[in-house]
């Protein structure tokens, strides 16, 4: 696979991750996000070098195990300096703090910590907030999207908007019953803040370029509407325990739990939905016989 070009300097490789890259002056090269492993890193490194491109700064939309996988591989192979949001620059760091998060806050099982959850650590060089960067003689427009994950980033290049994970797609609305989020609420303020960009092309996080994304953030945040409509139901009659609120979730979407990495990815999300659904006083929780409960405010 080779990355496709969308502009003069902008290209995007295809993959699990969507991987962007802008060629700047001198043949000076950036990458957005560097996909899952070192794998993905090596793969990349000889791209670049078949392009005689010199990498010289790693962007991340975010600091999740598919998007920073090759980041450690590439900035001790180039001296690539790395540039990420501030909240996720610690996982990235100290990708511990990610699977300890996933785990309740405790030391997670081995088999949570594997390179989805827990790339290999590497230096953060840059803390992005938001405004414009200059690095290799290109402008880059530092978009705050967060909700994914606490500080997720969107980045425009000469009019190519990559979006991250904040927005799904088509396939992945078709394949998933949600996407994962760090905050619903703040997803939901992120997805209706992408209205106001027009841009001529958007790399998302997975899947092909969109040159039109209005129907489709109308898309996420219905099938997000629907998630905590249905969980409002679930919690109508009766106080429920997280626990079975989550099995009637996974039997809602017909998501089949078989391993322990599986559950700790639907459990933060259904506790996505109800921190969002408390805050807006839909919801109301109590401690029954030591059992946090939830229970819809009628």
């Amino acid at each position: 696979m080779k990355f496709q070009c969308l502009a003069d300097s902008v290209y995007y490789l295809p993959g699990a991750s969507n991987v962007g890259l802008v060629v700047g002056t001198q043949r000076r090269a950036l990458l957005i996000d560097t996909g899952v492993g070192e794998r993905s890193g090596r793969r990349l490194l000889e791209l670049l070098q078949d392009m005689d491109l010199l990498l010289v700064a790693i962007l991340n939309t975010h600091g999740h195990g598919d998007h920073v996988g090759g980041n450690a591989y590439l900035a001790e192979n180039t001296g690539a300096r790395v540039y990420a949001p501030a909240y996720d620059a610690a996982a990235i760091e100290f990708p511990t703090w990610g699977t300890m998060c996933m785990f309740a806050g405790a030391a997670p099982p081995a088999e949570i910590a594997v390179p989805r959850f827990s790339p290999r650590s590497h230096k953060v060089d840059e803390i992005i907030t938001s405004g414009d960067l200059m690095i290799a003689g290109e402008s880059i427009q530092v978009v705050p999207l967060p909700g994914h994950t606490v500080g997720h980033t969107g980045y425009i290049v000469a009019g190519v908007f990559f979006t991250g994970d904040i927005l799904a797609g088509e396939s992945e609305l078709r394949n998933a019953p949600v996407s994962y989020s760090y905050s619903v609420t703040q997803r939901l303020q992120s997805l209706a803040d992408l209205r106001k960009y027009a841009c001529r092309c958007y790399v998302l996080g997975h899947g092909p370029p969109e040159h039109d994304i209005q129907d489709l953030i109308k898309q996420n945040i219905a099938q997000i509407q629907e998630i905590a409509s249905f969980i409002e139901s679930c919690l109508r009659e009766d106080f429920l325990e997280t626990s079975e609120l989550l099995a009637r979730f996974c039997a809602r979407y017909s998501i089949a739990m078989r391993n322990m990495r599986q559950f700790f990815y639907w459990y933060p999300v259904v506790h996505s939905f109800l921190s969002h659904l408390s805050d807006l006083g839909r919801v109301e929780y109590r401690i029954q016989d030591n059992h946090l409960q939830w229970r819809t405010i009628a």
